[in-house]
């Protein structure tokens, strides 16, 4: 199964073909429909690395790198077609390699490489900080969920789910982004009935150690949930 994630955002339809068939052996590709579109796949999706090979002025490359660095800090990879006197500016701006050749094996080899390094760096981040949200506690590393010192037997889904809500209390998740992220899929079927369900199972489980507990889990009819913060009194 293919584990590594690359998306393309590329104005070079060749590149899906002989320049990425070695990265296409190992990894999952998506080939993003535009720059939009790519900045609202890096908003939703997790990637292990950002190939760019757009045929726009460096100055503009370099603005995209720019929006995308600020939105992830996954590895990103920027071709150009020449020796451009851009190329610092573009590594300044937050790319981690541009390559002014587009040489199949380089390519597949720096991925190689950055892909490497990103992945050991996100095994070495497990020592997260715990999510303090009022009585709410989430252990990342240990994978638990406390509400007032109490433990709360969630399983993976519902773990996800209270994990992405904490991590930023009061943004609304829509339900394709919640399925996107927490099912890791992209939505197929009635996701709303899914995601309802799972909600209720969790929140029956939290209202079992304290009765006000599930409203923290706070429903935006016809848009997704969003976790709600009460003000201790």
């Amino acid at each position: 199964m293919k584990r590594n994630r690359i998306i393309v955002i590329a104005d070079e339809s060749k590149l899906t073909g002989e320049s990425l068939v070695l990265l296409e052996q190992q990894t999952e590709i998506y080939q993003a429909k535009g720059i939009q579109d790519a900045l609202s796949h890096l908003t939703v999706f997790s990637y292990h690395l950002i190939l760019i090979a757009v045929k726009r002025e460096p100055e503009i490359v370099c603005q995209l790198v720019e929006a995308i660095r600020k939105l992830v800090i996954t590895p990103m990879i920027v071709l150009l077609p020449d020796h451009s006197e851009m190329r610092n500016k573009i590594i300044q701006a937050g790319a981690d390699v541009v390559l002014t050749q587009l040489c199949t094996e380089e390519i597949s080899l720096q991925a190689y490489a950055l892909i490497r390094r990103y992945t050991e760096w996100k095994a070495e981040r497990k020592e997260e900080i715990p999510i303090m949200v009022g009585k709410l506690e989430i252990l990342p590393l240990q994978r638990t969920v406390e509400w007032d010192n109490k433990i709360i037997p969630v399983v993976k889904r519902e773990f996800d789910f209270l994990y992405l809500l904490a991590s930023t209390p009061g943004r609304v998740y829509t339900y394709s982004q919640i399925y996107q992220l927490v099912w890791q899929e992209y939505p197929h079927g009635d996701i709303t009935n899914i995601i309802y369900c799972m909600v209720h199972r969790l929140k029956q489980k939290l209202k079992k150690v304290d009765v006000n507990a599930e409203h923290i889990i706070s429903s935006v009819k016809e848009v997704g949930y969003c976790l709600k913060v009460y003000k201790e009194s």
